[in-house]
């Protein structure tokens, strides 16, 4: 009987439920109580608006009513969209938001429409494979990518690499930004972090092939120590452990899992002392979402929106871009931080609030359902735990920039180009004559 009701929709919205009051406390206690020079204010007496306090919570979890296991490789994206970004920008609406109760909610709703919308993206284009069929052994040239992108940027950054400590990570990044400031090392060592190192990396551990693993490896600690960027060295870890964890089991529950895993940490740092790991995890990793989309709103209710010019193409051929030569980054963090400050945010901040003010969220949420689509229709017939192995870096991309940025610079068209072929590397696909073929 338990285990029918923990695999059971009203477990679900119970946890869902729980995480978000631990978000509601944490905001107050840690993030309220330590960052509000950060601008994690609380707007006077908003707590004691029980009515809102209700339909906050009510917003927060209604998402979930269409979450059903997982069935494509967005149900997976999903997960992390709504704990990361979604439950920490409804709580930080009610939170900071300036404006009246309808004001609130009726920004609230518009939130809970885009995210119960990519919730329902894994239902569509299930009866549809769609590849091109080749001889290609696709991943061996990923192989040699990664061999490329490695001698490319251990030569362009010769005589600067370090292996430097946490504490010296931003001395590193400031003494090597210059180098990496051309446009085919730009783009290059971001398709190396974000599509060549995860492939091969996950490849090699579903394929029993050390090489690429092995390969992966060492590009991502060659990265490490040209850009001193913490996430790349993690990538071959993290995607390690899923493997392990991950690789022998079902992915229907992965949104109960993930879930009891944050709020598990959460209620670990909200009972133990002030800490550099408490703070990255509460400030940066759930607070910063939601309070960026927040001050994206308020500035764009007040300026010039971009309809979309903040994409360097689109600008090329309108020349409508209201704000020069600074990115929205940029924009933003001089606005409400300071001058050096480069606040890049999510996809409803930059391709809703920047692009289009508050109907943006809607427009944002059915860019990403659509890219949903594609991802979804091109990744059929994978197997999921290699399809999440290789989109860890998508992920992060899509909760920290523009979907634009994230298909370009985040590597997502040559994710889906590569993925497109259907070589004889079976061992990446679902055995099609098995009944069980969700991971």
């Amino acid at each position: 009987m338990l285990k029918r009701f923990y695999q059971s929709k009203r477990f679900t919205y119970v946890i869902g439920f729980l995480y978000s009051l631990l978000f509601f406390y944490g905001y107050r206690e840690i993030l309220n109580g330590g960052y509000l020079y950060m601008g994690f204010t609380i707007e006077d007496h908003r707590v004691e608006n029980n009515m809102l306090v209700l339909v906050t919570f009510l917003f927060a979890i209604l998402p979930l009513i269409f979450r059903n296991g997982y069935k494509q490789i967005s149900s997976f994206i999903t997960i992390f969209l709504y704990l990361l970004l979604y439950v920490p920008i409804q709580f930080t609406i009610f939170f900071v938001m300036k404006g009246s109760q309808l004001e609130i909610m009726e920004l609230q709703l518009l939130f809970c429409l885009g995210m119960s919308l990519l919730h329902i993206a894994d239902r569509f284009g299930n009866e549809y494979k769609f590849y091109l069929p080749s001889n290609i052994n696709i991943f061996k040239i990923v192989l040699f990518l990664t061999w490329l992108g490695t001698l490319y940027i251990g030569f362009k950054y010769r005589g600067n690499l370090r292996f430097v400590s946490y504490e010296d990570v931003y001395i590193q990044r400031s003494a090597t930004e210059a180098l990496g400031s051309d446009i085919i090392t730009a783009y290059f060592g971001a398709w190396l972090a974000n599509v060549f190192i995860p492939i091969s990396a996950a490849y090699g551990l579903f394929s029993n092939k050390r090489l690429y693993f092995l390969s992966a490896l060492l590009a991502s600690i060659i990265f490490y120590m040209a850009t001193a960027d913490k996430a790349i060295l993690s990538f071959p870890f993290i995607i390690y452990g899923l493997f392990k964890l991950l690789k022998n089991r079902s992915l229907n529950n992965a949104f109960s899992i993930i879930t009891i895993g944050l709020s598990l940490v959460m209620i670990y740092t909200l009972n133990t002392e002030f800490s550099i790991f408490s703070a990255l995890f509460w400030m940066r990793t759930l607070g910063n979402g939601g309070l960026l989309t927040v001050l994206y709103h308020d500035f764009f209710q007040h300026h010039p929106v971009t309809y979309y010019s903040h994409i360097n193409f689109i600008n090329a051929l309108t020349h409508y871009y209201p704000y020069g030569d600074q990115s929205l980054g940029k924009l933003i963090g001089s606005e409400f931080f300071s001058d050096e400050t480069n606040a890049n945010a999510n996809f409803w901040a930059t391709d809703g609030f920047a692009a289009f003010g508050t109907a943006g969220i809607l427009i944002a949420s059915l860019l990403l359902f659509i890219n949903f689509l594609v991802i979804n229709k091109i990744t059929k017939g994978y197997k999921p735990v290699f399809l999440l192995c290789i989109f860890v870096p998508y992920i992060s991309s899509v909760l920290n920039q523009s979907l634009f940025s994230s298909f370009l610079t985040g590597g997502e068209v040559w994710l889906l180009f590569i993925l497109i072929f259907k070589s004889s590397q079976n061992n990446m696909y679902i055995n099609e004559d098995s009944n069980n073929n969700r991971g």
